[in-house]
């Protein structure tokens, strides 16, 4: 499966690898011609944060590009691998 591929199951998979700077996830993802995450490969990626409290992606620039609860690791709904982070 491309981790690049923009979906909620890719972020999360992303989440338990990613490296972690300032607080926030660094995830990768195929972008389209906006510069926003693309759910098919473009050939072109991008860099985006993700804070794990609040579960909000942001771009490069910091951005809000996405607020999801599913993301938002201290709340119960990200958890990785059945943990809390």
């Amino acid at each position: 499966m491309d981790l690049y591929l923009f979906s909620p199951e890719n972020v999360l998979r992303q989440m338990q690898q990613a490296p972690r700077e300032r607080g926030y996830y660094l995830l990768r993802f195929y972008v389209d011609e906006h510069g926003m995450p693309s759910r098919k490969p473009t050939g072109r990626t991008a860099l985006f944060y993700l804070s794990p409290s609040g579960g909000i992606l942001r771009d490069s620039s910091f951005n809000i590009v996405l607020y999801s609860a599913k993301f938002d690791a201290y709340r119960g709904y990200g958890r990785l691998n059945g943990h809390e982070e």
